[in-house]
């Protein structure tokens, strides 16, 4: 018995580093919150507007679409793209209703954004996402854990915004296009 209570130390900062590991950094094995069919309201403000965007995110330091209240300096094209009715229905279909389990790396390098925006031209709610590791990050926050990234995907598509892999490759792009 005093050599299992010797043992007991050691048994709690094992279970203790597991649960810091890296497999569950960022919602990378995240469970689905909620379950999956579950639609959300979100955003909770009224817009009037949605645009895409395209950026490289590694032309400053913060990695989110808007920093200290103005957009990224990696925009492709600061005008972005406006979305038609029925596309802000595909992406509000593609993001207000909860997915299964999906793969997840814990890279988190987003290259996409969508902005909503008021009836002013304030920023009511951004979704922006990273497909390369399937995670995304929302302001204000209340979305599903998962979300339909292939839905996702096929906006951007069907809106022209770059579609690629690895930083340089957009990088390239955005420079190459980008609009002032």
């Amino acid at each position: 018995m005093t050599r299992l209570r010797s043992l007991l130390p050691l048994v709690a900062s094992i279970c203790l580093l597991a649960g810091f590991s890296s497999c569950t950094y960022f919602g990378v094995n995240a469970r689905p919150v909620p379950p999956p069919g579950t639609k959300v309201t979100w955003p909770p403000a009224n817009f009037a507007e949605v645009r895409g965007y395209c950026y490289d995110y590694t032309a400053e330091e913060s990695r989110s679409f808007f920093v200290n209240g103005r957009m990224h300096q990696g925009v492709m094209d600061p005008k972005g793209v406006v979305l038609t009715p029925d596309q802000v229905r595909q992406l509000l279909a593609a993001i207000t209703v909860s997915h299964g389990k999906q793969p997840r790396t814990p890279c988190y390098k987003p290259h996409h954004a969508f902005v909503f925006y008021d009836a002013q031209g304030g920023v009511a709610a951004v979704f922006e996402m990273c497909f390369g590791c399937n995670k995304f990050m929302e302001t204000p926050e209340g979305l599903p854990e998962y979300v339909d990234t292939a839905a996702l995907h096929a906006l951007c598509k069907e809106l022209g915004l770059p579609l690629g892999e690895g930083n340089e490759f957009y990088k390239d792009v955005c420079q190459r296009r980008r609009v002032r």
